[in-house]
C-alpha cells in the first residue's frame, strides 16, 4: 500500500517536473510577444508613453507533417508601457490566460485608460499610464453612483464589447448594467448619465493601409499604377515621386475629436459662415427698405421685393441646416485618415521587388496648387515588407521555438511629433519633422 502511494506522488512530481521545464512555455513578462492588440499613445504631466496591449502564446504541442504545421496551446496577455521620448520599458503587468482574464482595453480620458476585466474582484476599472496601476477602481465609482452597486453587468469574456465601450467623440467610457441600460461615465467626477445610445466601442485594430484617403469631407486622394504608383491629387495625376507598391498609412486607432486635423472640416465650416453673412446681408436690404410709402406703385414693388429677400432668407437657411446636418453626419463618423498639420500624409512603400525587400515610410506634402512635394524618406532597416518571405524559419526551428509568432500585424499611431509603425512583432519610432529614426525596440 505505501508503496503504491509512493509511485502515485512520484508520477504527481515527475509531471509537476516536465510542465515546469516545458522548452515550449514562455516566460510572460520577459519573452517576446507574439502578437500586439491595441497600441495608443498617451501624455500626462508625467510625460509620454506608448502602451501596448502584446499577447503571448503558449504552445502545449506543435508538429510538422510534410508541412501541414499544427500548434495548439492558449493565449496569454500583457500590457506594456514604454517611453515615448526613447522607446524604454517602464513598466509591465501580466493580465493571465484570455478566457480566465480578460481585460478589455475602453479607452483613454483624462489621463486615465479604461479598462474592463472579467476578473470580478477588478471589473471596470482605470489605470495610470506610466505605472499601470489601477487608480479608479470599481468600489470608488459605485459609491458614486449607488444605482450601479452590485447592478454592473458580468457578461463572458467573448463578450465584454457588447456591454462595455467607449464614445470617442464624447471621450466618455460607457457601461451596462443587470437589465442592458447604458450608462456614461465621465472621467473626471466618475458620475454616470443613463442613456439610449447603444453601446459604442474604441476600434483600435483598423487596417493600416490603402491607396485611398479622405483629406476633408469632399476631397479624397489616390495611389494608382503598377508596379510603381503615383498619387491623384485634385484630378490632377502627379508622376512624381511615384513609390515602389505605395499605400497610404492610416492610424490603426480611431482618431478623436481633437486628433483629426483641423482644417478637416474647413470647407463646410467656411460653408455655413458664407450663408450667415449672405443673410446678414438680406437682412439688411430688407431692414432698409421704406415700409412707409403710401403709393399704389410702391406698395407693390415693396411687397415683391420684400418677399423674394424673405424667400432668399428662407432658402439659404434650409442649406444652413442641411451643412449643418452633413457636418454632425460626419462628426459621428470613425475617421482614420492621418493628415499632420503641415498637410502631409505617410506612404508605405518597399525598397525593391525582392523576397527581402525592405518597408519605406515617406512624407509627402499636398500643396495649394494640387502639386505634392516629397519632404522626407525612410528605410526601415529591419521590416521586411514581406515577412513570411523575407524571415522565412525552419520547420524544425518551427516545431521546436517557443511561442506562435504573428508578424504581420500592423498599428500605426501619431501624436503630432511622432509617428509610431509597428510591424514584425518590432516597434519604431520617427521624428515626424525629419523621418529620423529615434528608437526602435522587439516587442
Amino acid at each position: 500500500m505505501f508503496k503504491h502511494k509512493l509511485n502515485f506522488v512520484f508520477i504527481i512530481l515527475f509531471a509537476a517536473l516536465l510542465a515546469s521545464c516545458n522548452p515550449m512555455k514562455k516566460n510572460t513578462m520577459k519573452d517576446r510577444a507574439d502578437d500586439v492588440k491595441e497600441s495608443i499613445i498617451v501624455k500626462t504631466d508625467n510625460g509620454a508613453f506608448l502602451i501596448i496591449k502584446e499577447e503571448i502564446f503558449q504552445a502545449v504541442s506543435k508538429s510538422d507533417n510534410g508541412g501541414f504545421r499544427r500548434i495548439s496551446g492558449y493565449t496569454e496577455e500583457r500590457i506594456s508601457s514604454y517611453d515615448l521620448n526613447t522607446g524604454a520599458l517602464i513598466k509591465r503587468i501580466a493580465l493571465g490566460e484570455i478566457r480566465e482574464n480578460n481585460c478589455l482595453f475602453l479607452g483613454y480620458a483624462d489621463g486615465k485608460l479604461w479598462y474592463k476585466s472579467i476578473d470580478k474582484d477588478i471589473g471596470f476599472h482605470a489605470r495610470d499610464p506610466k505605472s499601470l496601476e489601477i487608480i479608479v477602481n470599481e468600489e470608488k465609482i459605485t459609491e458614486v453612483n449607488p444605482v450601479l452597486k452590485n447592478n454592473l453587468s458580468q457578461p463572458e469574456w467573448s463578450a465584454l464589447q457588447r456591454f462595455y465601450g467607449f464614445d470617442s467623440y464624447k471621450n466618455m467610457p460607457m457601461v451596462s448594467d443587470n437589465e442592458g441600460y447604458v450608462y456614461y461615465v465621465d472621467p473626471v467626477s466618475l458620475k454616470a448619465e443613463k442613456s439610449q445610445e447603444s453601446i459604442k466601442n474604441f476600434v483600435s485594430a483598423n487596417s493600416c493601409l490603402s491607396t485611398s484617403m479622405n483629406i476633408d469631407v469632399n476631397t479624397s486622394i489616390n495611389l494608382s499604377g503598377n508596379p510603381r504608383n503615383s498619387l491623384n491629387y485634385f484630378n490632377n495625376d502627379v508622376k512624381e515621386p511615384s513609390f515602389l507598391k505605395g499605400e497610404f498609412l492610416k492610424c490603426s486607432n480611431e482618431l478623436s475629436s481633437v486628433q483629426i486635423n483641423s482644417s478637416y472640416f474647413d470647407k463646410n465650416k467656411s460653408e455655413i459662415e458664407n450663408y450667415k453673412k449672405d443673410i446678414d446681408s438680406l437682412q439688411n436690404i430688407l431692414n432698409s427698405i421704406d415700409t412707409t410709402s403710401d403709393e399704389r406703385k410702391n406698395k407693390i414693388t415693396l411687397k415683391y421685393k420684400t418677399a423674394g429677400t424673405a424667400s432668399k432668407i428662407k432658402y439659404l437657411n434650409d442649406r444652413i441646416k442641411y451643412a449643418n446636418d452633413n457636418l454632425k453626419r460626419y462628426s459621428d463618423d470613425k475617421f482614420y485618415d492621418i493628415i499632420t498639420n503641415d498637410n502631409c500624409v505617410f506612404i508605405l512603400s518597399q525598397s525593391d521587388v525582392t523576397d527581402k525587400a525592405k518597408c519605406i515610410i515617406s512624407k509627402v506634402k499636398l500643396n495649394a496648387d494640387s502639386t505634392v512635394s516629397l519632404k522626407w524618406q525612410t528605410e526601415l532597416p529591419d521590416f521586411f515588407r514581406n515577412p513570411d518571405k523575407g524571415f522565412d524559419k525552419s520547420s524544425f526551428e518551427m516545431v521546436f521555438s517557443k511561442g506562435n509568432p504573428d508578424l504581420n500585424t500592423m498599428r500605426v499611431i501619431e501624436n503630432g511629433d511622432k509617428l509610431v509603425f509597428i510591424f514584425m512583432l518590432k516597434t519604431v519610432c520617427l521624428d515626424i519633422s525629419t523621418g529620423k529614426i529615434l528608437w526602435s525596440i522587439d516587442l
